[in-house]
């Protein structure tokens, strides 16, 4: 004997599954922030080693601009700091999908385990 799935279950399942695709894709963005802000601490950390004199090169598109020591220190400083913000924001809404992933999980095993047994009398 088949039984067919509920609805509701079916719909909190579907929303489910998104949300969980959602927090995987949020994650990965996480991740990739935190190692984007780690690489620019350790490049800031190499370049305050130099003399300020130091011939230190960037890229602007395709090409190769000379720049002072202080010109790219500042420039890593505003990239690192939009990347903060951005990191905050992502953590934010990873902890809110991480919490919304958790209680739709629990409504489903709620709804999955209260419908598997004979079916409930009016």
């Amino acid at each position: 004997m088949v039984e067919r799935v509920p609805p509701e279950v079916e719909a909190k399942y579907t929303k489910y599954v998104k949300l969980r695709d959602t927090l995987s894709a949020i994650t990965q963005e996480r991740v990739t922030l935190e190692g984007a802000i780690s690489e620019i601490d350790d490049v800031l950390d190499k370049v305050s080693r130099l003399s300020a004199d130091a011939d230190l090169y960037r890229l602007v598109g395709y090409v190769m601009v000379k720049s002072s020591r202080d010109e790219v220190v500042a420039e890593l400083r505003g990239r690192r700091e939009e990347l903060e913000l951005r990191l905050k924001a992502v953590k934010s809404q990873e902890e809110y999908l991480r919490r919304e992933v958790d209680r739709l999980a629990s409504e489903l095993r709620t709804l999955l385990g209260g419908s598997g047994g004979a079916g409930a009398g009016g």
